[in-house]
């Protein structure tokens, strides 16, 4: 079955990556790149057991297919960033 997202929708991201590399302001100024209206409330962080890792959830409004996935290839690049759910 081939499901389609309709646009515009809220739609959640999480970043994750290694503690050291990837830091919430990183995150946050990609994101209000792409997304203006997004805050640093719209932004939630949690460590792994160790910290080694962290994972980024953002809750963002996307207008349409382009604009998240320059997100993605955004955050991609981001030295440290190991996956994107």
């Amino acid at each position: 079955m081939d499901t389609k997202i309709e646009f515009p929708c809220s739609y959640p991201i999480k970043v994750i990556g290694v503690a050291d590399l990837v830091s919430f302001q990183s995150v946050y100024d990609l994101s209000k790149h792409q997304f203006k209206s997004i805050s640093d409330k719209d932004i939630s962080s949690k460590y792994s057991k160790n910290g080694k890792y962290v994972s980024y959830h953002l809750d963002v409004v996307v207008d349409d297919e382009e604009q998240l996935r320059a997100l993605h290839q955004s955050l991609m690049k981001l030295e440290g960033v190991k996956m994107i759910l």
